[in-house]
């Protein structure tokens, strides 16, 4: 993770961040605890009933996992997170904002390759994507 990430990392979450789960695709999330908290607050407020906010919770909250950073900035990661993700010797960390994306570097390739063939035309637009200027 280049050093103003980490240095970033380390000052708004005070050394504590959580891990969980992508529910979306094979990746992990990075949450500082201050945002998690955020999101978590979300995720518990969604209607027990509907078996998508459950399977959501399940997954964000079942598998959140409080997580210190050392001293160089780096994440000791629980096996069954490290099995999920298919993390092995090369990873990615993709910022995404309010959170980090922890990929294997093999996985990333193959999605970053697959997104970057990918035209949208069978996804409807997004009101949001299309006011967007960059």
């Amino acid at each position: 993770m280049p050093t103003r990430y980490r240095d970033l990392l380390q000052r708004s979450s005070a050394g504590s961040v959580i891990v969980t789960v992508s529910p979306q695709e094979r990746c992990l999330w990075l949450y500082p605890l201050a945002d998690w908290d955020i999101v978590e607050r979300k995720v518990v407020q969604l209607p027990s009933f509907d078996p998508r906010s459950q399977r959501l919770k399940r997954m964000l909250i079942g598998h959140a996992t409080d997580v210190d950073l050392d001293g160089t900035g780096r994440v000791l990661l629980s096996a069954p997170l490290r099995e999920f993700a298919g993390l092995g010797k090369k990873i990615v960390v993709i910022g995404q904002g309010n959170k980090f994306e922890i990929w294997s570097e093999e996985a990333w390739s193959l999605s970053r390759d697959v997104w970057m063939e990918d035209d949208f035309e069978d996804l409807p637009p997004s009101a949001d994507i299309s006011s967007l200027s960059l």
